[in-house]
């Protein structure tokens, strides 16, 4: 059972779990990506070598737990994973209201 997606009531809290993932979890998950890259909000993370075709699927999982969406295969484009500002631009929306 998958739990529950966590509503980030903000894109800055939204980018803030994305590189927390990525510098923390994906090292765990992913053992080509480098212990701890210190990405930030504007690293490229293809160009850095950072995200690979197998890390994106790491990260692709974590963007649809914590959104509580999939991700449409047309967006599964380089513009929407450039970097961390992109994803959060491209795939946070705000809390629906009660």
């Amino acid at each position: 059972m998958n739990p529950p997606p966590v509503h980030y009531v903000s894109r800055e809290a939204f980018a803030a779990a994305l590189r927390n993932f990525i510098n923390d979890e994906l090292p765990r998950l992913h053992p080509k990506v480098k212990e701890k890259p210190n990405v930030t909000s504007e690293t490229l993370l293809f160009a850095t070598g950072v995200i690979d075709s197998m890390a994106i699927l790491h990260l692709i999982g974590f963007i649809e737990r914590a959104t509580g969406r999939s991700i449409p295969p047309e967006k599964v484009v380089m513009k929407h994973f450039q970097s961390i500002a992109a994803i959060a631009e491209s795939f946070w929306e705000p809390p629906s209201a009660p």
